[in-house]
């Protein structure tokens, strides 16, 4: 508040949001205010948006996955209307600029989601694979986005997310706050001998929240890199990352 002062700042309350962080039981105890901050009443939320991911009290994620699936069904009924002027290339690419980029977004917040959330994420997929491949409404597109739009499902774009942003943290090549989260067990030298610590394994934190502590990237992204043989997670500074992605994507899709 003193700093805030002495430079001369002050909060926008337009723009300012507060809210409480817990279980539903905890958040209910708390007050709702409002309180005064440097000078600004600020009331508290339930849900907020931060760096375009909407956060709600109790961590469901149920806000964010709410507001991805209006936008991305937005979008879809608006390509509807133009399908028919289209060719499948021009439609696959709108489908990746406006559906795939919003559903890969941030999508490793959703690791360890329940299944709920992923379902309402993997409809709007399906839509978008109906879309492009101009197909109607209640026909199967399971099989079809896998061999022919090489689409992998919402589950596997979580994992793919996440081994893909630990790759680097193996090699040393991430910053600081990341490779913290991305320990090796190799790098502990009391399990240098083990078995895990050769095959390119990752600590997993132990964490006594079984919900949200295992949703959190300290715990889900050691835990999914940890889920792959030996021939990915023994990477070396020779690999590209371009290369990593595109075995890790061919396993994936062997997993189904």
């Amino acid at each position: 508040m003193a700093w805030m002062a002495s430079s001369r700042l002050r909060l926008n309350s337009n723009k300012t949001e507060l809210i409480w962080l817990g279980a539903a039981r905890y958040v209910k105890l708390c007050p709702a205010g409002p309180f005064l901050i440097a000078g600004v009443a600020i009331t508290p939320r339930l849900k907020i948006r931060d760096l375009g991911v909407m956060v709600d009290s109790d961590l469901s994620l149920k806000a964010h996955v709410q507001h991805v699936t209006a936008v991305c069904y937005f979008h879809i009924r608006q390509l509807r209307l133009l399908r028919r002027s289209l060719t499948f290339g021009a439609a696959h690419s709108l489908v990746r600029a406006l559906i795939h980029s919003r559903l890969d977004y941030c999508n490793g917040i959703l690791a360890n989601a329940p299944l709920g959330r992923l379902n309402s994420l993997q409809s709007v997929l399906r839509s978008a694979a109906r879309l492009v491949l101009r197909l109607p409404p209640w026909s199967s597109v399971t099989q079809l986005m896998r061999d022919q739009l090489h689409w992998l499902p919402v589950h596997h774009r979580i994992t793919f997310k996440l081994c893909s942003l630990a790759f680097k943290p193996v090699l040393c090549l991430a910053p600081v706050y990341i490779s913290r989260m991305c320990s090796s067990v190799a790098s502990v030298e009391s399990r240098a001998r083990l078995r895990s610590a050769t095959s390119g394994h990752l600590l997993i934190p132990v964490t006594r929240m079984s919900t949200v502590g295992r949703r959190g990237f300290y715990y889900a992204c050691p835990a999914a890199w940890n889920c792959f043989p030996p021939e990915l997670t023994a990477v070396n500074n020779s690999q590209s990352l371009w290369a990593f992605k595109k075995q890790l994507k061919t396993f994936l899709f062997r997993c189904d």
